[in-house]
């Protein structure tokens, strides 16, 4: 029923998720105690979870992820503010992550994580591999030695969670193929972890934004690519939908359609 066909006086009714139906969708997804994975979250997309603790919300997810993947399982999410770009310090304890969604960083917060050095694309991880990921050093967030490298060598599989696509690995993908609409851009600011202040230099493959039309990247077009290629697998969940894949088989894939069109990934209007 649609919004405009609910009778007066009444309200639809939202959706509810149960601890086992997050595992029965997972586990059909393939999730398996022992991994590592990579989410992307809007809690809203798929209604209420309600955990057999009673904790719903960013909590109770939590902690249900955690018991399926077990105490070998690392949970990684995306905790990326842009202020560094623009002059800001980068506090790696304390500078909150921006539009990563209530989940992303809730796990921030939380007593269990470390979060990644980048001062600007940084991760927050909880779990067997936490160390290794939060430690790593790179030219950039997903050049060779990076966080993401990390994930990719441990097998990590991404976790769309209320979300159709995001392009967070899209980026290993471009790098690696050295794609002509992107260049190498420096940036210098602060960086301060546990309180000492050091001043730092990053590299980053930025967009070409001279470019006309501006260089934009299709995650409609990309999610549904890589669904009809089976390297994502989609189950429902709650109101919506949850769908995962493999890091490597997407960065794979992607590389194989960038030898075949460098401006793949973009909208449409912008190929060469």
């Amino acid at each position: 029923m649609k919004a405009a066909e609910i009778a007066p006086g009444t309200q639809a009714v939202p959706a509810v998720y149960s601890e086992t139906e997050l595992a029965a969708s997972l586990g059909a997804l393939g999730v398996v105690e022992g991994d590592c994975l990579f989410i992307h979250s809007s809690l809203k997309s798929l209604g209420k979870f309600v955990s057999r603790q009673g904790q719903n919300g960013p909590e109770g997810l939590f902690n249900a992820l955690i018991e399926i993947i077990g105490e070998s399982g690392t949970l990684v999410v995306p905790t990326f503010n842009f202020g560094f770009c623009q002059g800001k310090p980068f506090d790696r304890q304390n500078t909150p992550s921006e539009k990563m969604g209530a989940f992303s960083e809730f796990v921030r917060r939380h007593p269990s994580a470390q979060r990644s050095r980048h001062p600007f694309q940084p991760v927050a991880a909880v779990g067997r591999q936490a160390a290794e990921i939060a430690d790593a050093r790179a030219r950039s967030a997903f050049s060779e030695g990076s966080a993401f490298e990390v994930m990719l060598t441990r097998k990590c599989k991404i976790l769309f969670f209320g979300v159709d696509f995001v392009e967070t690995f899209v980026h290993v993908a471009e790098e690696r193929a050295n794609v002509p609409y992107r260049f190498w851009k420096t940036f210098n600011g602060e960086f301060i972890d546990r309180g000492v202040s050091e001043r730092v230099s990053v590299d980053f493959f930025a967009r070409k934004l001279e470019l006309v039309p501006e260089p934009r990247i299709d995650n409609d077009k990309l999610g549904r690519d890589l669904r009809a290629r089976k390297i994502i697998a989609s189950a429902r969940l709650g109101g919506g939908e949850i769908a995962v894949c493999n890091a490597g088989d997407l960065v794979n894939g992607l590389i194989e359609r960038f030898r075949e069109n460098p401006c793949y990934a973009l909208k449409h209007e912008h190929q060469h």
